[in-house]
C-alpha cells in the first residue's frame, strides 16, 4: 500500500517530485529546496505521460518510488559494470535505483500489461538518452543531490529490509494515475 505524503519525515528521508510535462525538460524538485533539470524517456517520448507503457522508450510511470542505492548488475555485473562504465564515461555505482511502490518492492513494475524495469536516477551520459530513468542534465547537480540523499538518515522499506534515502513522486499532470 503506497504511503501518503504526510507520512514522509523529511528529517530522515528526502522528498522529491518529478512531473511528466510532455516537454523535453522537466524539473526534479527536492526537499533540499533545489530544482534540477531532468528528463525521462527517449526523444519523441520524453516526459510524455501517454507513453509510460512503452518499454525502453517512454518515461517512468507516475507513482511513488523509493530512492535507494543501485545494486550491481546481476550475474557477472562485477565484470560487466566497469567495462560498460568506461565506455559510457560514467560510474553506475554512484547511481540510485528507483523502486516503485506498487505492492512489490523490486526493480520492476507492470503498466498496461507491459513490464517496465531498472529505473534509475543518474546524470546524463555520453549518449544523452534515457530509457525511462530520471536523467539529470547536470553532473554537478547530480553530485549535489547525491550528497544530500546519502547524508539523510534514511529508513527501511516496509517488508523488505532495504534502506532508502528518499521518496520520489512522479506526477501525471493529466490527473491521478
Amino acid at each position: 500500500m503506497p504511503m501518503d505524503t504526510q507520512s514522509i519525515d523529511t528529517n530522515k528521508v528526502a522528498h522529491c517530485t518529478f512531473e511528466l510535462t510532455g516537454q523535453p525538460m522537466s524539473l526534479l524538485k527536492c526537499s533540499n529546496n533545489e530544482s534540477y533539470e531532468a528528463f525521462s524517456g527517449i526523444t519523441g517520448y520524453t516526459n510524455n505521460p501517454a507513453e509510460v507503457s512503452n518499454a525502453k522508450l517512454g518515461p517512468l510511470p507516475p507513482g511513488r518510488y523509493y530512492i535507494l542505492n543501485r545494486e550491481s548488475g546481476g550475474t557477472l555485473g562485477w565484470l560487466r559494470d566497469p567495462i560498460t562504465d568506461m565506455v559510457a564515461r560514467t560510474d553506475r555505482s554512484d547511481w540510485f535505483s528507483l523502486y516503485r511502490d506498487d505492492g512489490e518492492i523490486d526493480d520492476r513494475t507492470i503498466i498496461n500489461n507491459v513490464v517496465r524495469q531498472s529505473f534509475r536516477l543518474h546524470p546524463v551520459g555520453r549518449s544523452g538518452f534515457s530509457e525511462g530513468c530520471v536523467t539529470m542534465t547536470s553532473g554537478l547537480g547530480f553530485e549535489q543531490l547525491s550528497v544530500y540523499l546519502r547524508n539523510m538518515e534514511g529508513d527501511i522499506i516496509p517488508g523488505s529490509g532495504k534502506k532508502y534515502f528518499g521518496i520520489l513522486d512522479v506526477i501525471d499532470p493529466r490527473g491521478a494515475k
